[in-house]
C-alpha cells in the first residue's frame, strides 16, 4: 500500500516541476522577446546613414505633379521653394508631406540612385530593403527622423533674395549674428571656432511632418507602450488651453574670464547650467570660468500646453472621458480653442523628469504629444476650409436657381416634418445682424436669441441638436446640468504651477458661436440669472478670489424649454405656463410656443413622413455619400428627394459655407422702410394700451423693435443684400406675428376674428392722425394694406373687406382705388 504522505509529496513535486517548467519558458520567452527587439533595433540603426541621405535627396529634388502651379524660381521643386520662403522669412514652419515622401519612396525603389548606390557602398538590393522600411520607420521613430529632416533642409537652404520680409525681426537677429562671427573669428585667432553656432539658432524656421492620408485615426484608449516614440493621430475635444509663453531652445553664456561664448541646446522639459566655462582656453589656463547668461542672444520659441479630451462617442459605456496633454509650439499656438473637435497630429513622448520629481513618481511614467499638425473638424466662419472654393461655387449655383432661403430652412433637420417657421428663424439665428459699436463705446447687439418652449414630443431637442451640427462654433449644454459657475466662469488653481485662474463656462466657450440650453425650466432661478447679463451685455463680470475682469460672450442663446404643468395647460394663460420672468423674456427676441394639437391631417402627413424616414433614409444617405465621390453638381435633383422636399437637403458643410458668406454682408436699414418700421412698432404699443391684446400675453418692449431690425438684418443677409427692403421687413413681421400667435394661441377667439372689424380699426386708426386729416382724410390703400399684414391679413382679405364696408356706405374710394375715406367720420 502506498501511504497518502507519498502521494501528496508526489503531487507536490510534479506541481513544482510544473512551476519551474512553467518559470523557465517565461524567461525563455522574454529572453527571445527582448532578443528579437535587440536585433530589430539593431537593423534599424544599420538603416539610419541610408535613411539620411534620402532625406537630403528628398528635400533637393522632389517635384510636385503637373496640376500644381510651378515656382517662379525653382519650378516644380516643392520643398526648395519653401525653403526661400523661410529664408526671406514668409514662413515659420516646413511641413515635410509624408504622403509626397511616400510618393518619393515609391519612385526611388523602382529606381535607386546611382550616385547614392556609389556613396554609401551597399549593394542595390539592400538599398531598395531599406527604402521600403523607411516610411514605417519614420512614422515610428518620429524624432530622430525629424532632425534628419532639419539637418537637409539646413543644408539645402537658399540665401535671401529680392522677396525678403523687412518686416520681420531678422535684421535684428542678422547684427547679432554678425558679431557672434566677429567674436569667434578673434577668439580663435584665424582658426576654425572649435563650438560650432547651433542650427537651431542660425535659423528661424521648424521642420514638422503632415501625416499621410492613409494614416489610422486612433482612439485615445489604443495608445499603448508600443507607440512611444511614433507618430500618432488622435481624435479628441480640446478641454483646456494655456497660456502662450516663451520656451528655450538655445541658451547663450558668455565667459568672463576668456570672453568665450558658450552655447547649450535644450532639448527636453529642464536643463541644467554650466558651473564652469569648458572653453579650451580656459582649460589651458587651468581657470574656471565665471558664465553669465545672456538673454538677448538665445533663441526661444511660443510655446502652449493644452489638455485634450476623447470623444464622447468612443467613450465605452460607464466608463469615464481619458484626456492627455498636448504641446503646441510655434505657428501652431493659438490656432485651437476650448470646445474645438479636433484631430491632432503628434509624436507620443514621456517626460522628462528630474531625478526628484522623476523618484517621487516612481515606476510611473507622464506622457504627453508633441504636436506636429492640428486640424479643426468643423472650420469657423473666419477660417479658410481647403474645399471652402468647390462649396462656394456650389452656394453660388443653388443662389442662381433662386429660393435659397427657404431651401436652406428646409435643410435643418429635414427629418422632422413641418415646423417651417421655426426653421426658418432658426436659420436667422444662425445668420444673425451685425454687431453696431457707436463712437461713444456703446454696443448694440447683432445675436438673436430664441426660446422655443412646448409640449414633450415636438423635437425641440433635436431641433437644438442640429443647430449645434451646423455651428462652427457651439456649445450644447441643460438646465439642470448647469449651473451659474458653469455657464459664467469658475476660479480654478493650476496644479503645476498653483496658480490662481479663471475657466470659462459654457457661455465663455460659446463666444462668437451659439449656446444651446436644454431644459431651460428645469434651471434654478440664481443659476437663470447669469444668462441676463450675457444676452444683453455680451459680457460676464467676474469678481472671485481676488481675480475682478470681465469676459466676452458674444453669444447666442438658444433655448428650449417645457410650460410649467409639463404639458400646456389651455385653461391657463400664456404667462403662467410659461413661468418665466419678464426680465428674462424680454430678452428673447423671438419666443415660440409649440403644441401638440390634435389635427387629422396633419397627423396622417407626420406619421407617412417618420415611415420615409425609416424606410428610405439609408437608401437617400448611400446615394449622397456616393454622389460626394464623384462630382456633386446635381445639388437641386430631385432623384433623391426621399422626404418630398422638392430638392435633395443641404449638408452642414454646405450651409457653413452659406452662413459665412451672408455673414460678411452689413445690410443698412432704407430711408423708405424707417416710416414703415417706427408705424408698426407704434402700433403694436397702440393695440396694447387700448387693451386689444391682453396686456399680460405681449412682452412688446423697446427690445421689440430691436428685435425687428435684426431679424430684417439677417433675412437681408441671406439674400446676400447690401439693403434691408420691404420684403425684409415684411418677413421679420410675419415671424414676430407667428411667434406672437403661437403665444396666443390659448385664445381661440383671436383666431375667428372678423377680418371686416380689422380692417375697420386700421383705417379708422389711420385717419386719426394728422397727415391724414391735413389730407382731407383720404388714407393711403398701400398703407392700409401693410398695416394689415402685420395682423395676418392678406391684400385680397383687405381688398374684400373695404368693398363690403364700401358697399354698407360707411367707406368710399377714389376712382384709381388707390386712396379710401370715411364718408362719415368716425367719432
Amino acid at each position: 500500500q502506498v501511504s497518502n504522505l507519498d502521494i501528496e509529496s508526489g503531487l507536490l513535486s510534479e506541481n513544482s516541476c510544473d512551476s519551474e517548467r512553467g518559470a523557465m519558458a517565461g524567461n525563455a520567452t522574454r529572453e527571445s522577446v527582448s532578443k528579437n527587439a535587440l536585433v530589430i533595433a539593431r537593423e534599424a540603426a544599420g538603416r539610419f546613414a541610408q535613411h539620411k541621405e534620402i532625406c537630403k535627396k528628398f528635400v533637393r529634388s522632389f517635384e510636385i505633379g503637373r496640376e500644381n502651379q510651378p515656382d517662379f524660381k525653382f519650378g516644380r521643386r516643392k520643398y526648395k521653394a519653401l525653403l526661400q520662403r523661410a529664408a526671406n522669412h514668409h514662413l515659420e514652419t516646413i511641413f515635410v508631406d509624408l504622403n509626397d515622401v511616400e510618393a518619393f519612396l515609391s519612385q526611388e525603389i523602382q529606381d535607386p540612385d546611382p550616385l547614392l548606390l556609389e556613396s554609401l557602398q551597399v549593394p542595390k538590393v539592400q538599398l531598395q530593403q531599406s527604402i521600403e522600411l523607411m516610411m514605417v520607420d519614420i512614422e515610428e521613430n518620429a524624432l530622430r527622423y525629424m532632425k534628419y529632416f532639419y539637418e537637409a533642409c539646413d543644408a539645402e537652404l537658399p540665401e535671401r533674395d529680392a522677396n525678403f520680409n523687412p518686416q520681420s525681426s531678422a535684421l535684428a537677429r542678422d547684427a547679432v549674428h554678425q558679431w557672434r562671427e566677429r567674436q569667434l573669428a578673434q577668439q580663435s585667432g584665424g582658426q576654425p571656432p572649435a563650438a560650432a553656432i547651433p542650427v537651431r539658432l542660425k535659423n528661424n524656421f521648424d521642420v514638422r511632418f503632415k501625416p499621410r492620408d492613409a494614416a489610422k485615426v486612433l482612439k485615445m484608449r489604443e495608445l499603448s507602450a508600443g507607440k512611444v516614440g511614433a507618430l500618432v493621430k488622435l481624435d479628441c475635444i480640446v478641454a483646456r488651453v494655456s497660456q502662450v509663453k516663451p520656451k528655450v531652445e538655445v541658451v547663450t553664456y558668455h565667459c568672463e574670464v576668456c570672453g568665450a561664448e558658450i552655447f547649450q541646446s535644450v532639448e527636453s522639459e529642464r536643463y541644467t547650467p554650466p558651473k564652469e566655462c569648458p572653453s579650451q582656453r580656459c582649460r589651458d589656463n587651468k581657470q574656471a570660468g565665471k558664465l553669465r547668461h545672456n538673454i538677448r542672444t538665445c533663441k526661444f520659441v511660443k510655446y502652449q500646453e493644452m489638455r485634450v479630451q476623447e470623444m464622447s462617442s468612443h467613450v465605452p459605456v460607464g466608463g469615464v472621458p481619458r484626456s492627455i496633454n498636448v504641446v503646441l509650439s510655434g505657428d501652431l499656438t493659438r490656432t485651437v480653442l476650448p470646445g474645438d473637435a479636433i484631430t491632432v497630429t503628434g509624436v507620443y513622448t514621456p517626460y522628462q523628469l528630474p531625478w526628484f520629481l522623476a523618484r517621487a513618481n516612481g515606476t510611473e511614467q507622464q506622457m504627453y504629444i508633441d504636436a506636429h499638425s492640428v486640424t479643426k473638424h468643423k472650420s469657423g466662419y473666419n477660417d479658410k476650409d481647403q474645399d471652402a472654393q468647390a462649396t462656394m461655387r456650389k452656394v453660388g449655383e443653388a443662389w442662381q436657381k433662386g429660393n435659397l432661403y427657404e431651401n436652406c430652412a428646409k435643410s435643418i433637420a429635414p427629418e422632422i416634418f413641418g415646423h417651417l417657421d421655426v426653421k426658418k428663424a432658426l436659420l436667422l439665428v444662425l445668420i444673425g445682424a451685425f454687431k453696431k459699436q457707436m463712437s461713444d463705446g456703446m454696443k448694440i447687439r447683432g445675436d438673436i436669441h430664441c426660446l422655443m418652449m412646448g409640449d414633450p414630443g415636438v423635437a425641440k431637442s433635436q431641433l437644438l441638436k442640429q443647430v449645434v451640427n451646423i455651428a462652427p462654433r457651439s456649445v450644447y449644454t441643460t438646465g439642470k446640468g448647469s449651473s451659474g459657475v458653469g455657464l459664467t466662469a469658475s476660479v480654478v488653481r493650476d496644479p503645476m504651477t498653483s496658480e490662481v485662474s479663471l475657466e470659462g463656462g459654457a457661455l465663455v466657450l460659446a463666444d462668437m458661436g451659439i449656446c444651446c440650453i436644454d431644459e431651460f425650466d428645469k434651471m434654478e432661478e440664481g443659476d437663470r440669472t447669469a444668462i441676463h447679463e450675457v444676452m444683453e451685455q455680451q459680457s460676464v463680470s467676474i469678481a472671485k478670489a481676488g481675480i475682478t475682469t470681465t469676459l466676452n460672450t458674444r453669444t447666442t442663446v438658444l433655448a428650449a424649454a417645457n410650460p410649467l404643468y409639463g404639458r400646456y395647460n389651455p385653461y391657463k394663460s400664456p404667462v403662467e405656463n410659461i413661468d418665466l420672468p419678464a426680465a428674462l423674456l424680454s430678452r428673447f427676441d423671438l419666443l415660440f410656443l409649440l403644441l401638440d394639437t390634435v389635427d387629422n391631417d396633419k397627423d396622417r402627413q407626420l406619421a407617412i413622413h417618420v415611415c420615409k424616414v425609416h424606410s428610405n433614409y439609408d437608401k437617400q444617405e448611400k446615394r449622397v455619400v456616393d454622389d460626394k465621390l464623384g462630382d456633386d453638381t446635381q445639388a437641386g435633383s430631385d432623384d433623391s428627394d426621399v422626404l418630398n422636399l422638392g430638392f435633395r437637403p443641404f449638408d452642414a458643410s454646405f450651409m457653413r459655407t452659406y452662413i459665412r458668406k451672408a455673414k460678411s454682408y452689413e445690410p443698412m436699414i432704407d430711408d423708405q422702410l424707417q416710416k414703415s418700421i417706427v408705424d408698426a412698432y407704434v402700433s403694436m404699443r397702440d393695440d396694447e394700451k387700448r387693451g386689444d391684446i391682453d396686456s399680460r400675453k405681449s412682452y412688446t418692449t423697446p427690445r421689440t423693435l430691436l428685435a425687428i431690425l435684426r431679424l430684417s438684418q439677417a433675412h437681408a443677409r441671406a439674400r446676400f443684400s447690401e439693403k434691408v427692403e420691404q420684403q425684409d421687413f415684411d418677413e421679420a413681421m410675419r415671424l414676430l406675428k407667428a411667434s406672437k400667435e403661437s403665444v396666443e394661441l390659448s385664445a381661440p377667439a383671436k383666431r375667428g376674428a372678423n377680418p371686416l372689424d380689422l380692417v375697420y380699426d386700421i383705417i379708422s386708426d389711420l385717419s386719426r392722425r394728422d397727415s391724414v386729416q391735413a389730407a382731407d382724410g383720404w388714407v393711403d390703400m398701400a398703407h392700409i394694406v401693410s398695416m394689415a399684414g402685420h395682423k395676418a391679413l392678406s391684400r385680397e382679405m383687405v381688398v374684400e373687406a373695404i368693398e363690403n364696408w364700401e358697399s354698407l356706405s360707411v367707406l368710399c374710394q377714389n376712382l384709381e382705388r388707390t386712396m379710401v375715406k370715411f364718408i362719415v367720420p368716425p367719432a
